[in-house]
């Protein structure tokens, strides 16, 4: 060793005095520092596995753990049985306490681990010079003691507290290695499960201070149903709150807002109209106090609004007449040859226009007497081509949307009605499918759809375009029943969503972590159901959102949860009153426009049935668990027949006017407290 120490010394003696000029050396190859760096990673990777296999677990990994305790490496060493000789008999208390402490298994299992596998090492390793301290004695009693699993958390595993290292018989020091333990109170936080949800109380136990019988108390049966309860997660909660916030950030990205307010808004502006000329038009447009969207924008976006469920013969006899009407319509041409429109005689000026129109004076191609139309003649389209046996009738409320004409001009002597420019189209107004022939400027004013491929209002759906979503299979048939459910995740505005996100936040998770993600979606998405269905029986013509039908199902839950557990509440007549009282306010709020009373009483029935039948509950002795059972069996039979008896309500034999209803839904303190969505159908108040 002194000869090889000292040629290193010489070698860098010289190498410090001459400064030899080394060969260049390149940079590696590409390939070659790539072979390079997968062998590193080969050879960590096996190194590593070698290891585990042998300090871990069957499994080949070790489990994890909290810092090893300072002194397991010196215990180990010591000798169970201690020599009696003179020179070891001052460590002899020493050597029992080790023995006593290998003896003990640790309370955990954990698997011991040597401390060389430790990721982080701040003290000095055992042996340095600066690692030796005084030798440390300490009582076995105390130290055994603190093994003792009735003293700590079933998680914790045991360990010496605060000791700087050990002696063993043959003087070596063993010096405190690692850093120290997760802190037994964070752990204790993680795994504490003092707040878990406790039947019969919850979130309104703790509001109204409900307090249990002492009797109930100590009823060995009763405790042990309550100790065997479920302690569920809230996923639907989160679930359906996160759906909720995106689709209403998405509805007021794509659609915007509407006026805030209660009453009607006047709009005005100067547009053109079919007349080829420019003049002051006022609509009036709904307020929503709720700040949101439009409600023509929410019935696009699935609100529950009967007439796109349904057939509705109102709506559908309003379009017959506008279709008898338009059969008595002609083209009427501008003198100047600026343009022309489809319209009725009264409404086309004798002074700068000229009415076309067939009859038997002057029938028109192939004997018809039906039309004319403006920019659409059957001699002059090629799809779809009016040809036996596809000939268009003579009537043109039945004619099709020409998807290819005939090139026609005055050059080769076109039919007036074809020659002129078409200044109007159908546009679609409002919510209840009222169609006007119009301009695109007027049209884009009154927030209508346009429809420039047609020339006529018997060619479009417009209640097609005001539901949107998925199109009729049937253009004269609605039939989007799925509004029932895509209304529960619609919100009328911020505030609106504000009080869904806290409701449910406080109410729905509450009651999760009791029943159960499954049993609280059945109950919320059937309550909800249910409260729509009724309110589209009830108030056809008004478009509803939100879950409000599903909460009050919720808050039923509540009053099933206080009646299972009544035989344990003190004062329960008490309690029973306070949630009456509560429950009562929330249905006078559902007086006010946008908030639907008719979802909010059969939400609550439905909601109540289920609830009784879904939800947990304690028995208090056999008789009482077999008519409990036999409850649950009439509550779901109820749910059924009234879900069919709404069902057929709404399809076979609706109701389609029903003053009285509307009263127990909105009550009108001012003129247009409650005609924020033109509920009467005849009252024009969209366009003057």
């Amino acid at each position: 060793p002194q000869e090889g120490g000292g040629s290193l010394l010489q070698d860098s003696a010289d190498a410090g005095g001459a400064h030899p000029q080394l060969p260049y050396r390149g940079k590696d190859s590409v390939a070659k520092m790539t072979w390079d760096g997968l062998s590193f990673v080969v050879s960590t990777v096996a190194k590593r596995r070698a290891k585990s296999q042998i300090s871990g677990t069957a499994g080949g990994r070790s489990k994890s753990r909290s810092y090893a305790p300072p002194s397991m490496s010196a215990i180990d060493d010591i000798s169970d049985e201690p020599d009696m000789s003179p020179t070891t008999t001052a460590t002899t208390t020493t050597t029992t306490t080790a023995a006593t402490l290998r003896r003990t298994p640790p309370a955990d299992h954990y698997a011991m681990e040597p401390l060389s596998d430790e990721v982080f090492f701040d003290s000095k390793v055992s042996g340095s010079p600066e690692a030796v301290t005084t030798t440390a004695s300490y009582d076995s009693k105390d130290v055994v003691g603190r093994y003792h699993p009735s003293v700590q958390s079933e998680w914790q595993r045991p360990a010496i507290q605060q000791i700087s290292d050990s002696v063993d018989a043959s003087g070596r020091s063993s010096a405190h290695i690692g850093r120290s333990r997760i802190w037994n109170r964070i752990l204790d936080s993680c795994f504490d499960n003092s707040d878990r949800r406790q039947y019969g109380k919850g979130l309104f136990g703790r509001i109204f201070k409900r307090n249990f019988k002492e009797s109930i108390r100590k009823d060995k049966d009763v405790r042990k149903q309550l100790d065997e309860m479920s302690d569920y997660r809230p996923y639907f909660t989160w679930w359906v709150t996160t759906v909720q916030v995106f689709i209403l950030l998405l509805s007021i990205i794509c659609y915007g807002l509407a006026p805030q307010g209660f009453t009607l808004k006047q709009q005005s502006g100067e547009v053109l109209m079919a007349s080829i000329s420019i003049q002051t038009v006022d609509y009036w447009e709904p307020s929503n106090f709720w700040i949101g969207p439009r409600a023509a924008d929410l019935i696009h976006l699935g609100a529950k609004f009967a007439p796109c469920m349904r057939k509705d013969e109102k709506i559908y006899r309003h379009v017959e007449e506008q279709r008898r009407a338009e059969r008595e319509t002609g083209c009427c041409i501008r003198n100047d040859d600026s343009g022309c429109v489809q319209s009725s005689k009264r409404e086309c000026s004798t002074r700068l226009s000229v009415w076309k129109k067939w009859g038997e004076l002057a029938k028109g191609p192939d004997g018809r007497l039906s039309g004319s139309v403006c920019g659409q003649d059957p001699n002059y389209c090629k799809e779809p081509a009016s040809v036996p046996p596809h000939e268009w009738p003579d009537d043109i409320t039945r004619w099709p949307i020409c998807r290819k004409r005939v090139a026609s001009g005055k050059k080769i002597h076109a039919a007036e009605h074809m020659a002129c420019e078409v200044i109007g189209h159908p546009c679609c107004i409002g919510i209840h499918g009222e169609c006007r022939i119009t301009t695109r400027e007027y049209c884009n004013f009154v927030r209508g759809y346009f429809h420039e491929e047609a020339t006529l209002c018997s060619q479009v759906s417009c209640l097609n375009n005001v539901c949107g979503m998925i199109p009729f299979h049937n253009p004269d048939v609605p039939d989007q029943f799925y509004r029932l459910w895509t209304s529960l995740f619609i919100h009328a505005g911020v505030i609106h969503l504000f009080i869904s996100i806290f409701l449910q936040y406080y109410l729905m998770r509450d009651m999760e972590k009791l029943a159960g993600p499954v049993r609280i979606g059945i109950i919320y998405i059937v309550s909800g159901i249910a409260g729509n269905l009724a309110s589209a029986i009830f108030v056809p013509y008004r478009a509803e959102v939100g879950p409000s039908g599903s909460q009050f199902g919720l808050l039923a839950c509540v009053f099933v949860e206080f009646i299972n557990s009544w035989q344990m509440m003190q004062n329960p007549w008490k309690v029973l009153l306070k949630l009456v009282g509560m429950t009562l306010i929330l249905f006078l709020v559902g007086l006010l426009p946008w908030v639907d009373n008719y979802a909010h009483i059969f939400g609550f029935i439905f909601g109540f049935l289920l609830s009784y039948a879904l939800l947990p509950f304690v028995s208090f002795g056999p008789y009482d668990k077999r008519r409990k059972v036999l409850l649950i069996w009439v509550c779901l039979v109820a749910v059924a027949v009234m879900l069919t008896a709404l069902i057929i309500l709404f399809y076979v034999t609706p109701i389609y006017e029903c003053k009285i209803c509307e009263y127990l839904n909105c009550i009108p303190l001012t003129r247009d407290f409650c005609a924020e969505q033109n509920i009467n159908f005849n009252k024009k108040l969209d366009i003057i």
